[in-house]
Parts: structure tokens; C-alpha cells; sequence
């Protein structure tokens, strides 16, 4: 019969030769180590086992009985000990290996908390910090960022609760150091006047010294460029970093620090487009506005001649509301919630608006309109008004003050086309080529160059397009072409000059 106890002495001698002779993980030679302390632990329990029988005969089955279980509680306390297991792995790394670091894990584990993806992931800075803390099985840290005026902020912390921190954390000196040395700081040792360097000491923050759980500061530098720090708490099993935790941790610090600094460049991006849709937007209005102030000021300089002219003071009533109401249009167009959404393409009369914007201009120069019949086109009534006032503001600047600018709608049958003909100075074929359309460029003096750019854009984006034809010292033709939304609803019709 096989001896009670030569279970547990074959484990152990299993769990030697595996150590001894095969290339292990620390992940297996840390079970392998509590396979063999378990084996040992079962066979000096058989072993007292027996001898409680031998000395106590048949009577000592009660107090095996006691004895096996109080030693199987023990045993569960012992390993289910976070405390134990992690003294258990610092011997296994000291002594059973040349490298404290499994690094391929190490690495692995770093990556996969810091890159997690999905909406239920933590925050980027609450990532960085535990993945910075697993390396060194700190129970919690603390993420500091540099500010560019200097010294710490507190931005996030991970399972660190109980720690003091003020939320501008001070540091100016301490993060000059850190950026020019890129150095790892223990914590214990400045506590320790007889141990601790002098210069270092000086630098750091009194509420982090006073901490006792507070263990070592890991600097985050991206091109020679502090991000910011993590402070760690201080492990289950306290031990002095070696030249191997501060090579690891600098390396992850780095890493972490590349994650900030893309961070933090999306965010910068992120900004710089919403201030260029803002400029882009602002470029658009301010030449909205000058045309407005041309109009305004046509009707100051005619309100001195005819302000006595009851027609004259109707029309003028009617543009100062036109203008106003335009004003606000543009002021809420500025606003950052405005999102630019237009209404959806729709059925529109092409020769009601065209009669429109001819007859917002007849204070300011001569428009003459031309339509056969009334031909619909699909179009958004704002945007095609905007479109043609761009439009026939640069016609009108363009031509003499005797020259009419003429809007003519023509029915192509499966497209409308809206002509905006002046006979002003016209333009080069280099000029339409290469600047017409792009913004910023104009042949005006005081032009923004932007009114051709946005009325392109804007018919553009209803599905249309924009053509022109121009030569120098003959005048231009630009034709707004959009899809036709079926026939003509009335007979056909010529429009007097407005």
C-alpha cells in the first residue's frame, strides 16, 4: 500500500526538477513554487498526522480530525493572502531568476490597458496611471500633468482615494528637474534626512513627502518635453527600486508620455478646426456685411435728396428691416451652435426669386430680370438667395453705373440655369483658372474675395454648379445650373426691368 505521505514527496520532487531543469515563465515557477510549499506543507501534515495515531492509537481519530482541518484553514489563509503571494513572487524573482521583469508580459499588459478600446473603457489618464502602477503591483497612483506655466496639476488618480493632494500641486522646480534629467524619484529616502539627496529633497513638494504611502514619482517625457508624472503608492511588499525597475519605468513613462502628448494634440487639432470653421465663417460674414454697409450707405447719401419722397422713406424703412433682420441672421450664424444645417432641396420659383433679388437691388444700381414662363427648380430658398446676392454684388461692383446687371432663368428641361451677366471689367481665363474660386482672391481692391468662393459652395451643396465666362474689358457671365423640379407652372412671361 502506498504511504500517505508519498503523494506530497512526489509533487515536491516534480516541482524541484521543473525548476531546476526546464527554462520556466514567472507565471509557472510562481505555481510551481506554491505546488512545491504546498506539497511540503502536506507531507509535514501527514507526517504529524501519523504520529498523532501512532502515539494515540484508535482513540485519535478526533483529534486528526481537528488537526487536518485547522491546518487545511491555515493553509487557505496563507495562500489567499494578497500579502503572501506577493512576498511569494519577490522571492521567485530574486532568487529563481536573472531579471526582476517578464518583459513580453510586462509589456503586453501595459499596451492592453493603455490602448483599451470601447465606451466602457476608463478615461486616457486614469489608464495611464494604472497601466504605470501594474508594473510595479502598486496598489494606487496619482497622474500629474506640467503645466506651461509651470510646476503640477492634480488630473486624474486610480484607487487612491485617501491621498491629500491640492489641486494645483505645485513643483515649478521639481518639473525643470524632471524634464532636464528624465529621473526616477523614491520617496522613502527623502523622508530619510541621513540618506536623502539634498537637491532632490529641496525639490519636492512637502504633501507628497508627508505621504507615507507615497513611493516613487515616474516623469512622463515625450521628446525631451515633461507631459506630466505619475505617483505611486506604495506596494504590499515595500522594497528599494533597483536599476532594473528604474530602466522599465522609464521606458513605460515614455510611452505613457507619447499617449498624452497625442492626447493632447487631438485636442489642440480638435481646436484648431473649430477656430477655422469660426474663421471660415467670419471671412463669409464680413463680406455679408460689407455689402450690407454698401446698400446702407447708398441710402444715407439718398436720404439727404429725397427723405421728403414718401416712396422713398417706405423703401428705406423696408431695406433698414432687411438689413437688420440680415444682421442677425449673420450674428446667429457666428454663434458656436450653429452647425450650418440647411433645410432639405425643394420645389422653388425660379422667376419669384429672381424677381426677389433683382428687386432687393434696385436702390443700389439698375437689375434687369428676364424669365420665359416660370421653370421650378430644386433648390433651399435661403441658400440660392445667398448664392445670387454673392453674385450680383460682384457684378454690380464690376460695372459702370450706367451698365444694368442682368439676371436671365433659362429652362434646359432637365436643369434650370440662373445667368448673372454684367458688362463690367471682366476677368482673365489665368485668373478664373487658377484664383477665381479659391478664397481670398480678388480683382477689387477693397474685395474680400470670398462672395464667388461661398456662392459656389453654396450651390454646390444643393446639388448644383457654377459656370463663367468672362473676358477682360467685355464683362462676365456666371450661371448657377440646378436640377429642374418638372414643368413650368404658369405661361410664358417677360419681366419688365426693375
Amino acid at each position: 500500500m502506498i504511504a500517505t505521505w508519498s503523494i506530497p514527496l512526489a509533487a515536491i520532487l516534480f516541482a524541484a526538477v521543473a525548476i531546476l531543469y526546464m527554462r520556466l515563465s514567472r507565471a509557472f515557477a510562481f505555481q510551481m513554487l506554491l505546488l512545491f510549499a504546498l506539497g511540503g506543507y502536506i507531507l509535514l501534515v501527514s507526517l504529524i498526522n501519523n504520529a498523532l495515531g501512532d502515539l494515540l492509537g484508535p482513540s485519535a481519530w478526533l483529534i486528526q480530525f481537528g488537526f487536518i482541518a485547522g491546518a487545511t484553514v491555515a493553509a487557505l489563509v496563507m495562500l489567499l493572502s494578497r500579502a503572501n503571494r506577493a512576498a511569494i513572487k519577490v522571492q521567485v524573482a530574486k532568487h529563481l531568476f536573472a531579471h526582476r521583469y517578464e518583459y513580453r508580459d510586462e509589456w503586453m499588459r501595459f499596451t492592453g490597458t493603455i490602448g483599451r478600446p470601447g465606451d466602457d473603457a476608463a478615461p486616457l489618464d486614469v489608464r495611464i496611471v494604472k497601466a504605470v502602477a501594474d508594473i510595479t503591483e502598486s496598489p494606487g497612483g496619482l497622474l500629474l500633468i506640467a503645466l506651461e506655466s509651470g510646476g503640477f496639476s492634480v488630473d486624474a488618480r486610480w484607487n487612491w482615494p485617501t491621498l491629500d493632494a491640492p489641486a494645483h500641486a505645485g513643483g515649478e522646480a521639481l518639473a525643470r528637474h524632471l524634464q532636464a534629467s528624465g529621473r526616477i524619484i523614491e520617496l522613502a529616502p527623502l523622508r530619510d534626512t541621513g540618506t536623502a539627496r539634498d537637491d532632490e529633497a529641496a525639490l519636492v513638494p512637502e504633501w507628497m513627502t508627508g505621504a507615507a504611502e507615497a513611493w516613487a514619482l515616474v516623469p512622463l517625457v515625450h521628446y525631451d518635453r515633461l507631459q506630466g508624472a505619475v505617483l505611486l503608492a506604495r506596494p504590499m511588499i515595500d522594497r528599494k527600486l533597483d536599476w532594473e525597475d528604474f530602466d522599465l519605468l522609464r521606458v513605460v513613462g515614455r510611452q505613457a508620455a507619447s499617449y498624452l502628448a497625442e492626447a493632447n494634440g487631438q485636442e489642440a487639432l480638435s481646436d484648431a478646426r473649430r477656430f477655422d470653421e469660426f474663421n471660415r465663417r467670419f471671412a463669409f460674414i464680413m463680406h455679408d456685411i460689407k455689402n450690407l454697409v454698401s446698400q446702407l450707405s447708398l441710402v444715407a447719401r439718398n436720404a439727404e435728396r429725397h427723405a421728403d419722397n414718401p416712396e422713398f422713406r417706405a423703401d428705406m424703412v423696408a431695406t433698414l428691416q432687411s438689413s437688420v433682420g440680415k444682421m442677425n441672421d449673420l450674428l446667429a450664424r457666428l454663434s458656436q451652435h450653429n452647425k450650418g444645417k440647411h433645410e432639405d432641396p425643394r420645389s422653388v420659383s425660379a422667376t419669384r426669386l429672381v424677381e426677389s433679388v433683382a428687386a432687393s437691388r434696385k436702390g443700389q444700381h439698375p437689375v434687369v430680370s428676364m424669365v420665359t414662363g416660370d421653370p421650378v427648380l430644386m433648390a433651399e430658398p435661403v441658400r440660392l438667395d445667398q448664392a445670387l446676392g454673392h453674385l450680383v454684388q460682384n457684378a454690380i461692383d464690376a460695372s459702370p453705373a450706367n451698365e444694368p446687371v442682368v439676371l436671365k432663368v433659362i429652362d434646359r428641361g432637365s436643369e434650370i440655369a440662373i445667368e448673372v451677366r454684367d458688362k463690367g471689367v471682366g476677368m482673365s481665363r489665368d485668373f478664373i483658372r487658377t484664383k477665381l474660386f479659391k478664397p481670398f482672391a480678388s480683382t477689387k481692391n477693397d474685395g474680400f474675395g470670398v462672395g464667388a468662393y461661398e456662392a459656389r459652395s453654396l450651390v454646390m451643396a444643393m446639388g448644383g454648379r457654377v459656370e463663367v465666362d468672362s473676358d477682360e474689358g467685355m464683362g462676365s457671365v456666371f450661371t448657377v445650373i440646378l436640377p429642374a423640379a418638372g414643368l413650368s407652372l404658369h405661361p410664358e412671361k417677360q419681366l419688365e426691368p426693375q
